[in-house]
């Protein structure tokens, strides 16, 4: 009886896998679903074309179809249980024991009085904090140790939006930011899609691209906008605003001619993003920063990988490593390039800043490689088990990379990853201020 009590676990586990490997990589939640060679369901109910080029298949953009998308996550998330909450292996950073310090020293970075200006705002001054972008921000599979966990999101861990224990076990923006102000809410509490309570203002979503954010950005703005403890004209807010690897990791291989206008629409895109949230969310910070994934991705060339890497690269990221479109790989890396230098010039646009508005370009994950030690090995550890996402030890190492940056000036920021606390910037007397380009 207990074999076949293991076998029937088994069998589920491969058929959970199967199902998030197909319908991971067809489905979206909203109606500008880029996607169309390759997707299984095209052949039966035609294409719809929407606006900036996205052709996906019109079964896709059915709302039954979102709806049975919706439906399998919940019941796949709850099949499968929470994973957030491992607290042995490789992929996790390592414990801060209780008698050492927090690195800075926290007092007098609160303001006495509310401060009328974005650029002189204090880490404590911040009481609000949020995100939007895709699986990197949900911290997609961080904590899984098998394949068949790939959907979990455990945005209690994410790097810039995750609020699950402490700096000491978990470091993230939010687990730094709450020791200068204890009262910081919005961060991710654990294990959640987007639409549950514990995601809180983490509405960042699977797979989305740049041409998405634009809807990400309402649905943050809306929920807001709902939650009590949010005092809209008075508090404080940190966005962290990053996008961009699955444009090129899933979708510019899948658009037809995408290499001759994908920058131009994403540059269009960003914009329009930015322009809602300077429009809607007042007194806010926005961090703008770019997706470490295809630099990572590139970096890994160099790396032995485990099976399950060479098992879902392909599929998760099939622009670059499917053999259909290997021979163009390094041309979308050229794109991607890019589209990292149009986010920094667009992050300078003057109608993006004023007393109570600012974009901060935070370049740290520009140069993102695995080859980051000084021993000059590939730390594969950063990496969840389908060396796509970041793992939890990833997350914290990315964490202490968006610090960093906020406490450097414009031009002065570090770039690339380091080994977790190597380097902790902190405010001081002299410099008390998150950086902005009107304070640096």
């Amino acid at each position: 009886m207990p074999a076949a009590k293991q076998m029937d676990s088994s069998g589920r586990k491969a058929l959970l896998l199967l199902l998030v490997l197909l319908l991971g990589k067809t489905v979206r939640t909203q109606n500008s679903i880029n996607r169309l060679r390759g997707n299984i369901l095209k052949n039966l109910t035609g294409t719809q074309e929407y606006e900036n080029h996205i052709v996906t298949s019109k079964l896709d953009a059915s709302m039954p179809i979102r709806m049975f998308y919706r439906g399998f996550r919940e019941v796949y998330n709850r099949l499968l249980g929470p994973t957030g909450g491992r607290m042995q292996g490789a992929f996790l950073q390592s414990h801060v024991m209780p008698n050492v310090p927090f690195p800075c020293d926290t007092k007098g970075y609160r303001s006495r009085q509310v401060p009328t200006s974005v650029h002189k705002l204090r880490p404590g001054d911040i009481d609000i904090i949020s995100a939007i972008g895709d699986s990197l921000t949900s911290a997609t599979a961080a904590n899984s140790v098998a394949l068949w966990e790939l959907l979990i999101e455990n945005r209690g861990l994410a790097w810039c939006i995750g609020g699950q224990g402490t700096w000491r076990t978990h470091l993230t923006l939010p687990n730094i930011l709450k020791e200068f102000n204890p009262k910081l809410f919005g961060y991710s509490l654990f294990d959640s899609y987007n639409v549950h309570h514990s995601a809180q203002f983490n509405v960042a979503e699977n797979i989305a691209t740049t041409t998405d954010m634009p809807y990400n950005a309402a649905k943050l703005v809306e929920r807001m906008k709902i939650d009590p403890r949010v005092r809209w004209e008075k508090h404080w807010k940190l966005l962290t605003f990053m996008i961009g690897g699955n444009d090129f990791c899933s979708d510019v291989c899948y658009q037809t001619n995408a290499t001759e206008w994908i920058n131009e629409v994403q540059e269009k895109s960003l914009i329009k993003t930015l322009q809602y949230l300077r429009n809607n969310m007042p007194r806010t910070i926005v961090n703008l920063v770019p997706s470490p994934l295809i630099s990572l991705s590139f970096s890994m060339d160099k790396a032995q990988l485990p099976f399950s890497c060479k098992l879902t690269r392909p599929i998760e990221c099939s622009c670059l490593f499917g053999p259909r479109y290997s021979d163009r790989r390094n041309l979308f890396r050229q794109l991607e390039r890019k589209f990292v230098a149009i986010m920094e010039r667009v992050s300078h646009m003057t109608e993006f800043h004023s007393d109570g508005f600012t974009v901060v370009y935070q370049p740290f994950f520009k140069e993102a490689s695995v080859f980051y030690r000084h021993d000059g090995r590939p730390d594969l550890s950063i990496m969840s088990i389908d060396c796509v996402h970041l793992s939890q030890k990833g997350h914290a190492v990315s964490a202490n990379g968006l610090w960093n940056n906020m406490m450097e000036p414009t031009r002065a920021k570090s770039l690339g990853l380091r080994d977790l606390f190597e380097q902790f910037k902190c405010p001081s007397e002299q410099n008390p201020y998150i950086r902005t380009y009107y304070n640096s």
